[in-house]
């Protein structure tokens, strides 16, 4: 990146005014830079200007946190997404980079635990398990008139071969994603659908019935086409959600006491089986069923999409809910030593920070430390 561009950029996102796609260039060359230190052993950028500049962000993130720290509902924490991992490469990014330059390349890295990314296994009507890690780009399978490939940018797509659709005859897919994964899917009638880890979706690959259905464990994201003629229908263990055309955020761990769905445009109804409860849904409402309880509020959408976009988000959240979803998405087992009941924490996080810089930040609340084993989180007070 050019440095004018790098100036421009910076300057935006601390006067508060960068857009989306300008707040991720910013954090991605930052993170690139930070990546290629690590590895070359050598100090590339001018430390003293771009520590200067994360004391700048950090400052604008403090005068932010104390206008906002007592107002559960609000935007802050999505339109902060770089903050932090812009703090940890300029602060702690230039430490490491200038303290442990003499460090072999290979022992910097070593003990880094990586993010996730687009992992998946797709499950055919006949059995056959496809690893889409490995499968090579381009059709991996045809189905009676069905054909299913694979695009670069991790995604899953089926469509209906011309002059087959008469022909076509359903059968059942599965696409899962492990601890550590995501994966989005164009189902036969053109809804999107992003998984997100340890989650599954079971849908036909022809919806030829009354209803588009489809099961979902775990978390999605749907932005569902439009057909007045054929409801679209999700089910989970407890819920079942009727949409015509709308995009929504379910979240249906069955570790997670809560399920949550979450409307950011159109319609849809929410119903649980036991008990039976029913409630329709407005843009920016959100579904919760807790315990045999099922209410409906409304809230910050952003707050409960931001895993799609890249996104840790946490608003007062507790730790334990915090940590469970950095560890599906890290692949890590967690610990607590300690009481940690009654512990609430807000930021925003980037998905593609190694796991130790999220951890760094978080420690700077003097809430809890952390120590790492392996694969194994220690949280102590």
């Amino acid at each position: 990146m050019k440095k004018a561009e790098l100036t421009s950029l910076t300057e935006k996102y601390i006067a508060g005014t960068a857009s989306g796609e300008e707040r991720l260039k910013l954090e991605s060359w930052y993170n690139d830079q930070l990546d290629q230190n690590l590895l070359e052993g050598e100090k590339q950028i001018d430390g003293e200007e771009h520590a200067e500049t994360g004391k700048k962000i950090f400052n604008r993130i403090n005068q932010e946190i104390g206008q906002h720290e007592k107002k559960r509902q609000n935007r802050y924490f999505y339109r902060l997404a770089v903050a932090a991992s812009l703090i940890i490469v300029l602060g702690l990014g230039l430490f490491i980079i200038n303290e442990r330059t003499n460090v072999k390349k290979t022992t910097k890295l070593a003990g880094l635990i990586k993010p996730g990314g687009n992992k998946a296994f797709l499950t055919l009507a006949d059995g056959t398990k496809i690893n889409l890690d490995q499968a090579l780009n381009g059709t991996i399978s045809r189905q009676e008139g069905i054909q299913i490939t694979k695009t670069a940018d991790g995604q899953l797509v089926y469509t209906i071969l011309e002059n087959n659709s008469a022909q076509a005859k359903p059968g059942f897919n599965t696409i899962s994603t492990p601890a550590g994964g995501q994966y989005q899917v164009t189902l036969p009638d053109g809804t999107k659908v992003w998984l997100n880890a340890m989650s599954s979706l079971k849908y036909p690959t022809a919806f030829t019935g009354k209803y588009r259905m489809v099961e979902l464990t775990g978390e999605g994201y749907f932005e569902v086409a439009r057909n007045k003629n054929k409801p679209f229908k999700l089910k989970t263990s407890k819920q079942e959600i009727s949409v015509l055309g709308t995009h929504f955020n379910v979240s249906a761990y069955a570790d997670d006491d809560e399920i949550k769905t979450t409307l950011v445009e159109g319609g849809v109804a929410v119903k649980n089986f036991s008990p039976l409860a029913t409630g329709l849904l407005k843009p920016g409402q959100q579904a919760v069923f807790h315990d045999k309880e099922f209410k409906v509020s409304n809230v910050d959408v952003e707050e409960y999409i931001a895993w799609k976009n890249g996104f840790f988000v946490f608003n007062n959240e507790g730790i334990k809910e915090a940590m469970q979803k950095l560890a599906r998405w890290y692949d890590v087992d967690i610990e607590y030593v300690g009481d940690f009941d009654g512990i609430y924490f807000g930021g925003s996080f980037s998905k593609h920070n190694n796991l130790q810089e999220t951890l760094k930040i978080l420690e700077s609340t003097d809430k809890f430390k952390f120590k790492i084993e392996g694969r194994r989180i220690k949280i102590l007070k």
